[in-house]
């Protein structure tokens, strides 16, 4: 199947990129994500500059920070009174601190269990990371109650001292044990506390204590010792692996070679029919329009009748078009009662790969002019070869997209 998908958006004409991806709370393994590159994608893409390492923001794993020298003689903790302050934003302006220097402790419920989230103040929770850290089980924020009965306080002031011996587990990401010394949540309402020393005023190890990879890659953030680089793209499939995960509950069996039972093996595969065209506009267009590879044009091939009033024109149109038909050309006759401008702008807009232009002047010449969509120059070519010449044009454009 992967590589059936390959040799498909191949065949659709897409520069894609293949990247590692989560399954999410389905399970399997395997995922693989097929994205197109594009600037208006919904989805990051992450990868290194040798092409060795790529995957999507939910997937891409980075390595541990460097740690920071320990500071010596770092001073006991204190407590700060920060009244009605909770946001990183606000406690930030207040103590003239930066995100980067706090540590924000957050309170999650799984499966009537506690889980501190340790994180730094100017990165994001991966929720994908989070659960996998979290032995697969589903996991979400805690609602207020809890997390007030958990820290002592209101939203927003919950601190890691001493959170471990409230809650069942503790998750820490590798960036807070990398730096000496955080200013965090006191755990108690209106209070912030400076001076939190990791190891010290909080644990990095014990039964319940956790150090993993949980947040969103950043910029600057390496894989493997090497730099990761972000680009924005559009998701146009996706195949993993199930296994015999959900055919073992559902008793899918079949009887092999020896007519013994075995479960099935299932996988999961998934097209995106309008992002694939949505990914072609994007990627090929220009200023007068979309410019569709051959494989995923409305039509193959458009004529263009200029003068519709003329009976030579028009007669010589349709003996083109009638021969296109015959050569199983996909192809569509522009015969409106319009102007030749009109018809050549439509003809941009709808971006079919091969124009074939029958005018009064060519016509009297004996001859049509053929024009690639996404070539600004047309050739002119006699009206008795207009029809082989435009469907090798046609299969031309469909060799170069087989895969």
């Amino acid at each position: 199947m992967y590589d059936a998908y390959c040799r498909i958006f191949k065949r659709c004409g897409l520069d894609y990129v293949v990247v590692e991806a989560e399954s999410g709370e389905m399970g399997g393994s395997g995922s693989h994500q097929f994205t197109v590159p594009c600037q208006s994608g919904e989805d990051t893409i992450i990868y290194t500059e040798d092409g060795a390492y790529a995957a999507n923001l939910e997937k891409a794993a980075v390595d541990p920070l460097p740690k920071h020298k320990a500071k010596p003689k770092i001073p006991p903790t204190e407590d700060v009174h920060t009244p009605n302050i909770g946001s990183i934003e606000a406690v930030c302006k207040f103590l003239k601190t930066k995100p980067q220097q706090m540590v924000k402790t957050l309170i999650y419920s799984s499966c009537d269990k506690t889980v501190a989230v340790l994180i730094r103040g100017d990165h994001d929770v991966n929720e994908e990371k989070l659960r996998l850290a979290n032995g697969g089980n589903p996991i979400q924020l805690a609602d207020e109650a809890t997390i007030e009965k958990v820290t002592g306080a209101k939203v927003g002031f919950a601190g890691p001292v001493g959170i471990a011996d409230k809650v069942d587990t503790v998750l820490i990401d590798h960036a807070v044990a990398a730096m000496p010394v955080w200013v965090t949540g006191a755990n108690k309402t209106d209070y912030h506390t400076l001076n939190v020393v990791p190891g010290r005023d909080f644990p990095l190890e014990g039964d319940n204590v956790t150090i993993t990879d949980i947040r969103y890659a950043v910029e600057g953030d390496k894989h493997n010792g090497k730099k990761l680089l972000f680009k924005k793209g559009i998701e146009v499939g996706q195949v993993f692996k199930l296994g015999i995960k959900y055919s073992q509950k559902l008793a899918c069996k079949f009887l092999d070679e020896n007519g013994a039972e075995k479960p099935c093996l299932m996988g999961c595969y998934g097209i995106g029919i309008n992002r694939i065209l949505a990914s072609a506009i994007e990627l090929g267009n220009d200023a007068n329009g979309i410019i569709f590879p051959v494989t995923i044009a409305p039509f193959e091939v458009l004529i263009t009748c200029v003068n519709q009033d003329d009976k030579q024109v028009v007669k010589a149109s349709e003996e083109i078009y009638q021969q296109l038909l015959e050569k199983d050309v996909d192809v569509l006759l522009d015969d409106r009662e319009l102007r030749g401008g009109i018809k050549f702008k439509d003809a941009d807009l709808l971006g079919i790969p091969v124009r074939i232009t029958v005018g009064q002047k060519s016509v009297a010449e004996g001859n049509v002019e053929i024009k690639f969509r996404a070539e600004p120059k047309s050739q002119k070519v006699p009206i008795e070869n207009a029809a082989s010449k435009t469907s090798e044009l046609v299969n031309s454009l469909k060799e170069k997209l087989k895969a």
